[in-house]
């Protein structure tokens, strides 16, 4: 690039000082404008903006933010943590809830593979699975709670039942159909998906109608932000347990 800047300037000098002593067509002195101009417009144009750190931007709350022990690590609670199309079922999630009177939290998105650990650490009525077997380190999954007067509720079942269905008319799988455990605040969107399968970088298929190029693109942004997370809290929980 270097080169071809260092051309441009010798080519612009040269004319330049040749264009006093013989007099150039019209043409000739629209094409030196035209170059000048798109070298101009070259050195001008901005640098896209820089989103390596946009991960450390999602929101995050820590434990007992909702009135339970979830662990130590944070917890990400952050829609644009997951996965674009899953991200938009559960916004649409949040806003029929609303339009019925009742104001869903997201509790946790994305989740790291040390802190699904930190979970099993903690007994078998927060999870059985290890780091990599949940749907939330693919993106693909979210807990969320009803809030009334700025109190999570979580032992309301008429008012899970209505956010339940509510999700479930959306596509989404719903924990509160599940008995070990029973897990009413938990949605996922797979399409049938193991976590093994998606260990393998296999994701849900989507429909002919969709942005898929778009998605990609988005999915290999966030796989890089998904790393980020999982490098960071993989050494807070190592320094946790020294």
């Amino acid at each position: 690039m270097g080169r071809v800047i260092l051309f441009v300037l010798m080519f612009l000098s040269a004319v330049g000082v040749h264009a006093q002593r013989v007099p150039y067509t019209k043409e000739f002195n629209e094409l030196q404008c035209a170059l000048a101009t798109c070298f101009l417009e070259f050195e001008q144009d901005p640098l896209p903006a820089d989103t390596t750190a946009a991960w450390l931007r999602w929101k995050t709350v820590s434990n007992y933010a909702f009135g339970k022990n979830r662990g130590n690590l944070l917890m990400i609670a952050d829609v644009d943590a997951l996965h674009p199309h899953f991200r938009e079922l559960v916004k649409t999630l949040i806003a029929q809830c609303k339009a019925k009177g009742i104001t869903l939290a997201v509790v946790e998105s994305y989740r790291t593979r040390a802190k699904q650990n930190e979970y099993r650490a903690m007994g078998k009525k927060y999870t059985r699975s290890a780091g990599g077997s949940s749907k939330h380190q693919y993106g693909l999954a979210v807990d969320v709670v009803p809030m009334v007067d700025a109190v999570a509720v979580w032992d309301n079942l008429a008012l899970w039942r209505k956010v339940g269905t509510t999700g479930e008319k959306l596509g989404l799988r719903w924990g509160g159909r599940w008995r070990h455990p029973f897990d009413p605040g938990h949605f996922e969107w797979t399409q049938g998906l193991s976590a093994h399968q998606l260990a393998q970088g296999i994701f849900p298929q989507l429909n002919a109608k969709q942005d898929t190029t778009g998605i990609q693109h988005e999915l290999q942004r966030l796989s890089a932000y998904w790393k980020a997370w999982e490098a960071e809290q993989a050494t807070v929980a190592r320094q946790t347990q020294r």
